[in-house]
């Protein structure tokens, strides 16, 4: 675990979790994805380099600034929702949940931690898997892309639990595995740990840098406060 230098600040009383590739291993096809959600945007109309080289969120992201304030995101989600229902259904059936991960939350949770989830894959599967591995009990709130206009690395998911929870920022880490997940806590003044193995590389964090560089996730039992490993 490396943490970046900082200022000394409070100690972490929640933890905030991304799913797959944080709790999960990652099995998105990435590639054949957005092929598809590519030609899809092209063919409601979006143009520009957002869609040429943004990958499944920025995408969606950049529609939903379009649609939004036309009051037409019904639009959006009948022609995409269904797109980014069949990719995750895909990827259902091949998810691992990480070493540890239902035994860490339990241990959270029994120590009167906050522990909650905002991810980028939809409530359907993103449901299942959590029952099917241990973890819903454990998570409160869960906010999937479908409860959110904007997804990573836009803040509005982080920020809406942050407002359930009545906590300040610097009193939760974000735990992610991908740039979207640094700059979507960032945005919300979260610190960041990323856990290695996910959607990103390493040396993909060199522009973003998150504050904790993390192996498993036993590791983040030394970050928390009042919990004995």
């Amino acid at each position: 675990m490396q943490p970046t230098p900082t200022a000394t600040r409070p100690a972490i009383k929640a933890f905030l979790f991304d799913f797959e590739g944080t709790l999960v291993d990652f099995q998105w096809q990435l590639e054949a994805a957005h092929a598809e959600l590519r030609t899809t945007f092209a063919t409601l109309g979006f143009d520009g380099d957002e869609f040429i080289h943004g990958n499944y969120a920025t995408m969606w992201n950049a529609a939903a600034d379009r649609l939004q304030p036309q009051e037409r995101m019904d639009t959006l989600r009948h022609a995409l929702c269904p797109i980014y229902d069949r990719w995750d259904a895909d990827a259902l059936v091949r998810w691992a949940p990480r070493p540890g991960a239902a035994a860490l939350l339990r241990q959270f949770a029994v120590a009167g931690l906050r522990v909650g989830m905002v991810s980028n894959v939809g409530r359907r599967a993103l449901g299942e898997a959590l029952q099917r591995f241990g973890l819903a009990e454990w998570l409160q709130p869960v906010i999937s892309r479908d409860e959110v206009t904007t997804m990573k690395p836009r803040a509005e998911g982080i920020l809406r639990v942050l407002s359930e929870w009545q906590l300040t920022a610097e009193e939760v880490l974000f735990v992610g595995d991908s740039r979207a997940d640094v700059r979507g806590a960032r945005a919300a003044g979260l610190r960041v740990a990323i856990i290695r193995g996910g959607e990103c590389v390493e040396s993909d964090f060199a522009d973003d840098p998150p504050d904790f560089m993390i192996s498993q996730l036993d590791e983040l039992v030394g970050l928390a406060t009042g919990v004995k490993i």
